[in-house]
C-alpha cells in the first residue's frame, strides 16, 4: 500500500510539473493563483453552509469574472492545510472554465494551517508560467498559521519578485485570523493595503468579483 501511495504521489507530481503543461501561449498573459485555506476550521458553519463552501463559491465567481474581463488570463488554484496542493496549475480561464470549476468543486478540508506552504506553492506555479504580465496571488484564510515557516518572510519574497499579494480573512472576528500578520503580508498598491476581513458569504463573493476586476473598494 505504501508503494502504491508513493507511485500515486509521483504521478501527480509529474502531472503538475510537466513542462509541456505549463507553457504559456501569450507570454504577457496576466496570471492569478487562488490560495485557499482548507484547514479543519473551514468546516465551520458560521458562513452558511460552511466557510469552505463560501470560499468555493467565491472562487468560482472570481474565475468566471476573470475569464470575461481578460479572456487570455491564466488562473490557477492552490489549497493549503498542513501542506499545500496544486488543484489546478494556471491555465487560460476562458478556454478552461469547466475544468477550473471542477477543480474548485473537488476541494475538501484537512489538517492544520500552513500559510507559508500555500504561498510558496502559488509562487512556484506563477513562476513556471514564464509570463511577464501582471501576476498575483489571492489568499483566503480563516486562521493563524499553525505549521510551517514564517509566512511573512514568504510573502516578502513573493512581493519582492513583483507579484501582488491580495489577502482576505474570514471567520468569527478579525482577531481569529491574526490580522497584524496578514496586513504585514499583504501588498500595498497606490497607498491602499490589499487586505480585507469579510463577515459573510455574500460579501465574500462580491469581494472576489471585485478582485477579479482588480478593484480595491
Amino acid at each position: 500500500m505504501k508503494t502504491f501511495g508513493r507511485l500515486l504521489s509521483n504521478v501527480w507530481s509529474f502531472l503538475e510539473d510537466t513542462p509541456s503543461q505549463v507553457r504559456v501561449i501569450d507570454p504577457n498573459a496576466p496570471v492569478d493563483v487562488l490560495a485557499i485555506d482548507v484547514s479543519g476550521s473551514m468546516n465551520s458553519n458560521d458562513y452558511a453552509p460552511t466557510r469552505l463552501e463560501g470560499a468555493k463559491e467565491s472562487a468560482r465567481r472570481f474565475i468566471e469574472k476573470r475569464a470575461v474581463i481578460e479572456p487570455n488570463a491564466l488562473v490557477g488554484v492552490v489549497t493549503f492545510s498542513r501542506w499545500a496542493h496544486v488543484v489546478s496549475r494556471p491555465i487560460p480561464a476562458m478556454a478552461n472554465l469547466s475544468q477550473l470549476w471542477e477543480a474548485v468543486d473537488s476541494i475538501s478540508t484537512s489538517g492544520a494551517t500552513n500559510i507559508s506552504s500555500g504561498l510558496r506553492r502559488a509562487f512556484e506555479k506563477i513562476q513556471e508560467t514564464g509570463s511577464s504580465g501582471y501576476r498575483r496571488v489571492v489568499l483566503l484564510t480563516d486562521g493563524h498559521a499553525t505549521h510551517g515557516d514564517n509566512p511573512i518572510a514568504t510573502a516578502n519574497q513573493i512581493k519582492s519578485a513583483g507579484i501582488q499579494l491580495d489577502i482576505t480573512g474570514i471567520g468569527g472576528s478579525p482577531s481569529e485570523v491574526n490580522e497584524r500578520e496578514l496586513k504585514e503580508m499583504a501588498s500595498v498598491v497606490n497607498g491602499e493595503l490589499r487586505y480585507w476581513f469579510i463577515k459573510s458569504v455574500g460579501e465574500l463573493a462580491r469581494k472576489f468579483e471585485a478582485l477579479a476586476l482588480r478593484e480595491i473598494g
